[in-house]
C-alpha cells in the first residue's frame, strides 16, 4: 500500500498531525529501513489510535539529562531497536571522529552494558552490532550490571564511548539508553548536542550492517578483572572500621545485588537481610509498589522496612533497577518507642557529607583542596557543613550528576573531590567512576549507621541528622513533579516556562521574590532596580580557574531566591525546570530556618512543624498562580 503526508492526514481525521509527524510516519512505512515495524503501524492505524501514533512519532526522542528514555514501542519517540541502533551509531560515529581528532592510534574500544528492564538484552546486542560493524572493538557484559559499574569499565579499559541500557527508576514500560564518552561521564553539552546531531544523521541513513563471520570477533565479554576492580574500588571509599549492625537490602528487581551486596560481604559485615522476594531480575518490577523501582518514593521501601522491623534491624536500604541510586529507611527513637521513617534525598546527602567530611577530618586524610559538589537544586544544608569543614563547594551545578562528571574530569587531581550529591538520591565518594554510585552510598550509609551505633545506640541516623539541623539550621525541601502526557503535555511544559520568564511573579505566599537566576539564557534578574548580571562561570575555589566545558552549558532551569517570612522561615529558594525526560514541570522548595538559639527539644519541634507549613504553603501559593494552575490542572 502507497502512504503519502495527504493520505494519511485524511485518514487521522480530526487528529491534527504536523509536518515533523507525517514525514516519520511516512519514512516508516515506506522505507526499507523500517519494514519490521509496518504491520505494528498498521495496526494501529486501523484502530484508530491516531493520538497515540502522533506521539510516537512527532519528534525523534531527545537527549535529555540521562540520555534517550522513553516507553517502549515503534516509532522515533519510542524506545526500539532501531531507535537503539540509531544512538549506537550515531555515538559510535562521533566517538570515532573524537578518536581520529585526538590523535589516538589502535582500534578504538567501547563497552556496553545493560539492567534488568524487559528487552535491555536485546537493545545491548543491537547496540554492540552496531558498534562492532563500524570497527570498535566491544566489551559486552554478558549478565546484568550497574551504571556505574559501566563508568568504571570505560576508564579501566581506556574505551574511546559506552552505553547503558536502562530506565534507570522509570516505570516497566520504559527503556532507555545513557551515552558515555572516553573520560567515563555522561555526555555534556556540547558533546550531548553533538552526538545527538549525530544520531539524526543517521536516522536519515541505512544503519552500519552487522555481519558476523566478519565482525563478530570483535564482540567478547567484559573482563572478569571489570567486576572485582570495580568492588574493589567501592570498598576504598569505607573510612571505619565499624561493622556491629543488622542490614536489611533490596535490589528492587534490578542490578544492585551485584554491586551492593558483594561490596557489604567484602566490608565483613556480618547481618545483611536481602528482601529475598525482590532480588529476581525482574524487569516488570512484580514486588514493588506500584511497580515504581524508584527509591526517592517512600512506598518503594516499603518491604524492606517491613523485614527490617520484623528483624530489628538498624537500617534498610534500596537502590534503583540500574544501581546508581539509593535510599533508605531508618529506625528513630521517640518516647513512644522506635518508628521507622525514610529519608529523602536531601536529607542523605547532609548526613554523608557530614559522615565523610568528619571521618577524613579525624583521620588525617581531610585536605584544603578537597571539593564538595552539589547541583543547584540540591539543599544548600550540604554546602554550609562542606564550608564549616574548610574544603572547597561548588554547589550551583546543573541538574544532572554529569555535571559532577564533567568537574572530575576539569581538575587535575580527581582525588580533590570528598563527596558529591544530587537530590534525586544520587552520591560518589570517590574517583573510581564519572557517575553516582549506589554502592558507594550504601557502604557509606551502612558505615555511618554502625559508627552512630558504637558511639549511641539509640541516636542512628535521625538523631545525627537532629544535631546536623541544629547547628547549621533545620532545612526544608519539598518536590513536586506533575506529568502531563504525550505533545500536548511537552507543550504544556514549554508554555509554563514561558509565563514564568515573561511574567514572573514579585511575591509568593507573602515571601518577597529578591531575584532570579535564569540558567538557559545566562542572566540573573534583579527585580528591584538593580541592572541584570550575568550568572557565574563554574570556578575551581581553589585555583579559581573556570571549568570546561561547565562554562558552555545552560539548562531551562529558574532559579526564584525569596526573603524569609519573617517568623517561620530565615529564607527560602524556588526552582522550577523541565524533566530532562518526561513530560512534567519539577518544581524545588527549600526554606530554611535557623536553630542556633533553640535549646528546649519541644521549642525545636514546635519550629520545625511551622516550617513545614511555611514550605507546604510555598507550594499552595504557585497553584494559585495562573501559569501554574492551568499546567496542574491538565497534569491531574
Amino acid at each position: 500500500m502507497a502512504y503519502d503526508a495527504l493520505s494519511l492526514r485524511q485518514a487521522a481525521g480530526e487528529v491534527e498531525l504536523n509536518d515533523e509527524t507525517l514525514a516519520n510516519l511516512v519514512l516508516w512505512l515506506t522505507d526499507p529501513e523500517y519494514s519490521a515495524y509496518v504491520p505494528e503501524i498498521e495496526k494501529e492505524m486501523a484502530a484508530g489510535r491516531w493520538p497515540g501514533l502522533r506521539d510516537a512519532f512527532y519528534q525523534s526522542i531527545p537527549f535529555g539529562t540521562g540520555g534517550r528514555r522513553g516507553p517502549r514501542g515503534v516509532g522515533p519517540n519510542r524506545i526500539n531497536a532501531r531507535t537503539i541502533g540509531e544512538s549506537a551509531a550515531g555515538l559510535g560515529q562521533w566517538a570515532l571522529a573524537r578518536w581520529v581528532a585526538e590523535g589516538r592510534r589502535g582500534q578504538p574500544s567501547a563497552v556496553i552494558a545493560r539492567d534488568t528492564r524487559v528487552a535491555s538484552d536485546e537493545y545491548a546486542i543491537c547496540a554492540a552490532q552496531i558498534l562492532a560493524a563500524l570497527g570498535f572493538r566491544v566489551y559486552l557484559f554478558p549478565e546484568p550490571r550497574s551504571t556505574p559499574e559501566l563508568s568504571y569499565a570505560v576508564l579501566h579499559l581506556k574505551a574511546a564511548t559506552g552505553i547503558m541500557i536502562s530506565a534507570s527508576h522509570n516505570l516497566p514500560a520504559d527503556n532507555g539508553f545513557k551515552a558515555y564518552s572516553s573520560d567515563g561521564g555522561q555526555l555534556v553539552p556540547p558533546f550531548d548536542r553533538e552526538v545527538m546531531e549525530s544520531v539524526r544523521a543517521v536516522g536519515k541513513e541505512p544503519l552500519p550492517v552487522f555481519d558476523p563471520d566478519e565482525h563478530g570477533s570483535r564482540i567478547e565479554a567484559a573482563p572478569e578483572s571489570v567486576d572485582a576492580g570495580y568492588i574493589s574500588a567501592v570498598t576504598r571509599c569505607s573510612l571505619r572500621p565499624e561493622r556491629d549492625i543488622t542490614l536489611v537490602y533490596t535490589p528492587l528487581h534490578g542490578v544492585g545485588d551485584t554491586a551492593v551486596l558483594p561490596a557489604l560481604s567484602a566490608l565483613g559485615y556480618p547481618r545483611v537481610h536481602p528482601v529475598e522476594a525482590q532480588m529476581t531480575h525482574d524487569g516488570e518490577f512484580p514486588n514493588v509498589h506500584k511497580h515504581t523501582p524508584n527509591p526517592e518514593f517512600p512506598g518503594a521501601l516499603n518491604w524492606a522496612q517491613a523485614l527490617a522491623m520484623e528483624l530489628d534491624a538498624d537500617l534498610a536500604i534500596a537502590t534503583d533497577p540500574d544501581a546508581d541510586r539509593v535510599g533508605c529507611a531508618a529506625r528513630r527513637m521517640t518516647a513512644g518507642g522506635p518508628v521507622w521513617e525514610t529519608l529523602t534525598g536531601n536529607q542523605i546527602g547532609a548526613l554523608l557529607c557530614w559522615y565523610v567530611l568528619d571521618s577524613r577530618r579525624e583521620l588525617g586524610l581531610l585536605r584544603p583542596d578537597h571539593l564538595v559538589l552539589t547541583t543547584a537544586v540540591t539543599s544548600p544544608l550540604i554546602g554550609a557543613i562542606a564550608r564549616d569543614y574548610g574544603v572547597g563547594v561548588i554547589d550551583d551545578l546543573l541538574v544532572g550528576f554529569k555535571y559532577v562528571a564533567a568537574v572530575l574530569n576539569s581538575i587535575d587531581d580527581p582525588t580533590r573531590i570528598a563527596f558529591a550529591a544530587e537530590e534525586s538520591h544520587g552520591y560518589l565518594s570517590g574517583a573510581h567512576a564519572r557517575d553516582k554510585d549506589g554502592a558507594n552510598a550504601a557502604v557509606l550509609l551502612a558505615e555511618c549507621a554502625a559508627y552512630l551505633r558504637s558511639v549511641d545506640p539509640d541516636a542512628g541516623l535521625h538523631g545525627l541528622l537532629r544535631a546536623i539541623y541544629r547547628r547549621y539550621g533545620y532545612h526544608r525541601e519539598r518536590l513536586e513533579s506533575p506529568m502531563a502526557k504525550g505533545k500536548a503535555g511537552a507543550d504544556k511544559v514549554a508554555s509554563l516556562m514561558s509565563r514564568l520568564r515573561s511574567r514572573p511573579p514579585a511575591e509568593i505566599a507573602g515571601m518577597r521574590v529578591r531575584r532570579i537566576t535564569d540558567r538557559k539564557s545566562g542572566r540573573t534578574i534583579d527585580l528591584h532596580g538593580r541592572p541584570l548580571l550575568p550568572t557565574s562561570p563554574i570556578l575551581d575555589p581553589l585555583t579559581g580557574r573556570a571549568l570546561q566545558p561547565l562554562r558552555c552549558a545552560n539548562d531551562d532551569l529558574l532559579i526564584f531566591d525569596l526573603a524569609g517570612d519573617g517568623d517561620h522561615l530565615d529564607g527560602a529558594t524556588l526552582a522550577v525546570r523541565p524533566s530532562g525526560t518526561e513530560p512534567k514541570c519539577k518544581f524545588y522548595l527549600m526554606g530554611v530556618k535557623h536553630m542556633s538559639e533553640v535549646v528546649d527539644d519541644k521549642q525545636f519541634d514546635a519550629l520545625q512543624q511551622e516550617a513545614d507549613r511555611a514550605v507546604d504553603s510555598l507550594w499552595e501559593a504557585l497553584n494559585e498562580l495562573p501559569e501554574v494552575r492551568d499546567f496542574a490542572e491538565e497534569a491531574n
